[in-house]
């Protein structure tokens, strides 16, 4: 079994509850509050610039020059599609250019970069290969349960579902594979505990969107 298979089959039941959140059960439906669509978008375009800042961080570690393009190409694609937000959601919800990041989402970008920049280059790969996976997972689950009926938010939908996002998803996956076959035991363990880790704050930025957390204080 391969490293990644063994680590999605360890985040199975999370990757469950993901899929049954009331956040991706209503957008499935069409029947998502446009109030916690539009806060979870503004949240989504800063987690893909830190995400992007995060892809950078690693590419720029490798020796391998295949490594370093592949990573780059993740990278300029998650800033891509970030301007693309701007571009299209922001301006049709009305959203203003600065997002202040909620506390699951600042937890959860602070996790990345952090991994990125100081971790063994193995745990840093593990603990982002969580963002591509689970939503082209969760992308590829709802747009097999669409009905027909026209829902609003088919374009996110598509977006995740789509063949390029699964080119990349599918790179991603072969880059950690051949990482964790030359890592030792010890690694591998650190990639299983960062993959976990970020699959959990996966979960919590769906559940942060869905109660459009704010700051307590």
């Amino acid at each position: 079994m391969s490293w990644t298979s063994e680590a999605w089959e360890k985040i199975t039941p999370l990757y469950d509850k993901i899929i049954n959140m009331p956040f991706n059960q209503e957008l499935q439906k069409g029947s998502l509050p446009k109030e916690v669509f539009k806060f979870y978008m503004a949240q989504d375009a800063f987690y893909l610039g830190e995400f992007g800042k995060a892809l950078s961080t690693i590419s720029g570690r490798f020796a391998d020059l295949d490594r370093v393009l592949a990573f780059s190409e993740f990278a300029a694609g998650a800033i891509v599609v970030e301007r693309a937000l701007h571009e299209s959601y922001f301006k049709e919800l009305g959203l203003p250019d600065e997002v202040e990041p909620s506390p699951s989402c600042l937890l959860y970008t602070n996790y990345i970069r952090n991994q990125a920049g100081f971790a063994n280059i193995e745990k840093a790969v593990a603990a982002i290969l969580p963002c591509f996976w689970i939503y082209k997972a969760v992308g590829d689950h709802i747009y097999a349960q669409q009905d027909g009926s026209e829902n609003p938010y088919k374009n996110w939908i598509d977006t995740y579902a789509g063949e390029e996002f699964a080119t990349s998803v599918e790179k991603a996956i072969a880059i950690t594979d051949q990482l964790a076959e030359e890592a030792s035991p010890a690694a591998r363990e650190e990639m299983f505990e960062a993959f976990e880790m970020a699959s959990k704050l996966e979960w919590m930025f769906w559940d942060s969107a869905y109660r459009t957390e704010k700051w307590p204080i």
